[in-house]
Order: C-alpha cells, then structure tokens, then sequence
C-alpha cells in the first residue's frame, strides 16, 4: 500500500484568504486535467503533503509560461518536517508548512535532488537550497468555502488540501473507478492524505482531485471526492453519523511562483 502523510493544521489568523475573482458564479462544471503534469508516484513514504505542493508548482509553472521541471518533492516533505521538528521520522506533515518551505526557501528540481524515499531523513545538500531560491510560490491563498474552490479552479488555479482517507478508499473498485463512496457507519479511518483539486462536476456533485500513487491508479491517476467531504453531515472516527464532521480541509491555492 501506497503512502499517506496529511496532517491538519491548526487555525492562524495571519493566513491570507483567497477571494472570488470571476465576477459572476463559477460555471457548472471544470477540468484541468489535461493542463495538469503526469500524476507522481510517492511510494511508501508518507509525503503526500510534498507530493502534492510540488503538482501544484509545476502546474503553475506551466501556466504562467515559466520554464518547466519536475520539483523535487523530498526537498519539500524534508523542509516541511524540519519546520515542525520531525526530520528523523516519516511522521507526513501539514500543508501550511510545506508551502511556507517553498515560499521561503524555495524548492530545487528533482534532478538536483531526487526522489529516493531511502533518503528522506537526510538533509539535502547546499547546493539544493542555492538551485531552490530562484523558484518560490509568492503567494498562498487558503481556500475556505466549496464556491470559492470552484472560483479558484475556474480561474485556472489548482487546489491542495488534506483529507481523512476511510478503508473504503483503499478498495479494488476505488483503484480501478477512482469513484469514492461517502464513509459508511462502521468504517474505520486510516489515515489523512493530501491531495490537489484539479476540477469539479455539479451534476455529479463531486471533485475531480489529483493523487499520488501512479498513473494506473483510479481514473488515470484521479479521483472523484462527493461534495458531502467539503460540507460535512458525514461520519465521524466511531460509528456515529456526525453533522458538520469535514472531512475535507485546509484547502490553498499557490499562485504567482518567481523564477
């Protein structure tokens, strides 16, 4: 079984909130996929959180014309876990450190320092931190409301956000489909994982979200989340239904990245 690693972060006030940008209520439905990089593959290693920052950047990348690379993700999962004092243990990480990893100290490409999970209690070398200064997120944006995510998306940003993955996740059908069922009474949690939005369906009332495990997983790569994640009345870590219990959050847009 492949990695998780999400962890959610607590409240802070000086987070800057993403804020509508259309002009008009967001279009029923978006893709991004094929604007998208090939889908990674994290192994084992519970860096998800790296995983998924390093999509949004070469995305964004991408879209503002800069010049492309992969980056490198173990620079991000390593950075983010010094931030939070856990650099000898794959202990996964919260979001809102990683990206402040890549908004201060930049990220270097992957073939400066590569994605070999046997490494990931090492702390990369010099020259990683002098190749990753040209290439920081200038700016990160916490998403807050399921509209505002589609404003986002439709204004061509891709999301990253963590949630609390049920075993049902880890099901034949979910690998085969990428359709996720909404949690069951009786299902057990298994971790949290974080993932990037990449698009969404009214009439299917679901997202399209990006994983890590590999093109030959779910659809391509994909998934699709119900809406329900987002907007709660769902099922808590027992067995008891839960109103308002979100199972989806910490949800950031990463836009504006220098070169």
């Amino acid at each position: 079984m492949r990695g998780y690693g999400w962890r959610p972060q607590l409240p802070d006030a000086r987070d800057k909130v993403y804020a509508t940008r259309l002009g008009a209520p967001p279009p029923p439905e978006c893709d991004l996929r094929p604007s998208m990089p090939p889908v990674y593959d994290q192994g084992q290693l519970g860096a998800c959180t790296g995983n998924a920052i390093a999509a949004a950047m070469e995305y964004e990348r991408d879209r503002q014309g800069l010049s492309d690379f992969l980056p490198s993700r173990l620079f991000i999962y390593y950075n983010e876990r010094a931030l939070e004092g856990t650099v000898s243990s794959d202990s996964g990480g919260v979001i809102r450190d990683g990206i402040k990893v890549v908004n201060t100290a930049g990220v270097c490409p992957e073939s400066v320092w590569p994605y070999d999970i046997g490494m990931f209690a090492v702390k990369p070398a010099k020259r990683c931190y002098v190749a990753a200064a040209a290439d920081r997120a200038v700016q990160y944006l916490a998403v807050q409301t399921l509209g505002d995510l589609k404003d986002a998306i439709s204004s061509n940003l891709s999301v990253v956000f963590g949630f609390t993955v049920y075993e049902s996740f880890e099901s034949a059908t979910v690998a085969q489909t990428g359709v996720v069922p909404l949690p069951q009474p009786g299902e057990t949690t298994v971790g949290g994982h974080a993932v990037v939005a990449v698009g969404y369906s009214d009439p299917q009332n679901h997202l399209i979200v990006r994983n890590s495990w590999g093109p030959l997983w779910g659809d391509g790569g994909y998934f699709y989340l119900p809406y329900q994640y987002l907007t709660g009345a769902q099922v808590s870590s027992d067995t008891s239904p839960v109103d308002g219990a979100y199972l989806a959050r910490d949800f950031w847009a990463i836009e504006l990245v220098s070169s």
